[in-house]
């Protein structure tokens, strides 16, 4: 059972971040891309993107997608650290959201962006499955967080 100070912290690392590393697949090339997002109380993620990336045409033929959110400031890494690693990993399903089932949010932060790309589209990214690294004797692993 997820104990609630693993849902606070996998909370908390998404607010305090700007930017997500968001991976796709195609049926036989793998990309990761910074992307700056929206996020919802229920942990949706929202990005804009150009039609044209490789991420949305590979989302297009692929929907399935991981996301890995991080805090950089956090100490360095070691067998015997004690502090709890900052970063969270995630198992998704992006999509193409059409322009009328933005939610306000979103919409919002378009209008007041008023972003200078060509033809774009906003996705909804939707969590699956969360994961917290975690140190068990000097060895990293990760823990899944239920959030709902």
């Amino acid at each position: 059972m997820t104990d609630s100070a693993d849902q606070d912290l996998v909370r908390k690392i998404i607010s305090s971040c700007r930017y997500l590393t968001l991976a796709t697949c195609d049926s036989s090339e793998p990309w990761a891309a910074p992307i700056e997002f929206l996020c919802d109380d229920d942990l949706n993620f929202f990005f804009l993107s150009t039609d044209d990336s490789l991420h949305s045409r590979q989302i297009a033929s692929n929907p399935r997608v991981a996301l890995a959110l991080f805090d950089s400031e956090q100490p360095e890494y070691s067998a015997n650290l004690t502090a709890r690693l900052r970063g969270v990993q995630i198992r998704a399903t992006a999509t193409r959201l059409s322009p009328e089932n933005h939610p306000e949010s979103v919409a919002a932060a378009i209008e007041v962006l008023n972003p200078p790309m060509p033809p774009y589209s906003v996705f909804k990214v939707s969590p699956v499955t969360f994961y917290l690294p975690r140190i068990v004797n000097g060895v990293n692993e990760r823990v899944e967080v239920k959030m709902h």
